[in-house]
């Protein structure tokens, strides 16, 4: 019996040998075929790799630099491309004027960009497929715009937070802003922020809040989920008017641990929730309160926070 055994394994080791050789020949063929298909492109896509790798690296750089100067308060050092925090500040408008090959890769990342940002929330806008095409067209532009307007404004020695610097970038800009205005309506950049904000709601119920539902056995269907994002986007001021806003709508009542922004959102996500879903969403507020409170006593003004152990 062993010794069957013993054959049968060194049977099946042979097996595999082959197997994994005409695996590793079929590869190294097609790899050969790929080869030889794209010899006509090789010079081209190396290209494209190399300049799409300077910008991850300068964005990368950029963000980084930026957030190590709001955390030590260099914000002169990285206004001025000096280093902060051990970053280098890269202005992507001197990449452009040095590389013009380089902006259509950075609008195709600001296109990335502008699909993170919005996510389905422009599918509320019900547009057609060429004009919703069209609408992020002239959101690259409208950046891209700005990019060159404010090289061009620095140029000619005007500095930032001036009346004519700012007046320099609306008119680079004024197109693209006429051409939104047609599409969005007169509040166009109001209508932005609103969507942006649905689709934020949207991705913190599906990161922060789904799991907390899960873990409590009470998970959220897709019903749920919309109706939860709908709930904190409407309780939302961002890009609304808030001359009606209730005062103190973001001061949590010491006794509940809710602010009236809490309790708007669970009186509306109680439509679509169960009495122990509601629950946990009670309790998620209550947390994100106390969690709010205890980082303002060490960010008194409000401004950026990076978190360090």
């Amino acid at each position: 019996m062993h010794r069957v055994s013993s054959w049968l394994a060194a049977i099946f080791f042979v097996g595999c040998l082959v197997l994994g050789y005409l695996y590793y020949r079929q590869e190294v063929l097609l790899g050969e075929l790929a080869q030889r298909t794209d010899t006509a492109d090789k010079a081209a896509a190396q290209r494209i790799g190399e300049l799409e790798h300077r910008l991850t690296a300068a964005e990368a750089g950029q963000a980084a630099a930026k957030k190590a100067a709001a955390a030590s308060g260099a914000v002169a050092a990285a206004g001025s491309g000096a280093p902060a925090g051990g970053a280098k500040v890269i202005h992507i408008g001197d990449i452009l004027k040095d590389h013009p090959e380089y902006a259509a890769l950075y609008a195709k990342q600001l296109r990335r960009d502008i699909n993170r940002t919005y996510g389905t929330s422009l599918d509320r806008l019900n547009l057609p497929p060429d004009q919703l095409a069209h609408l992020k067209d002239l959101l690259v532009e409208r950046q891209m715009d700005s990019i060159d307007a404010q090289g061009a404004a620095e140029g000619a020695g005007l500095k930032q937070g001036t009346p004519d610097f700012r007046a320099a970038m609306q008119q680079a800009t004024q197109g693209v802003e006429q051409q939104l205005t047609a599409i969005l309506g007169s509040n166009a950049d109001n209508t932005l922020v609103q969507l942006q904000v649905q689709n934020g709601m949207q991705n913190q119920v599906m990161s922060t809040y789904a799991p907390d539902f899960a873990d409590a056995g009470v998970p959220l269907n897709a019903q749920q989920a919309a109706g939860l994002t709908q709930a904190m986007a409407d309780a939302n001021y961002g890009g609304k008017d808030t001359s009606s806003r209730p005062a103190n709508y973001n001061i949590p009542d010491p006794t509940t641990g809710l602010s009236p922004h809490d309790d708007r959102i669970i009186a509306a996500a109680s439509q679509v929730l169960t009495p122990d879903q509601v629950q946990v969403l009670k309790n998620d507020q209550i947390a994100n309160e106390a969690q709010a409170m205890a980082l303002k006593a060490y960010n008194p003004g409000n401004g950026p926070v990076m978190l360090v152990p």
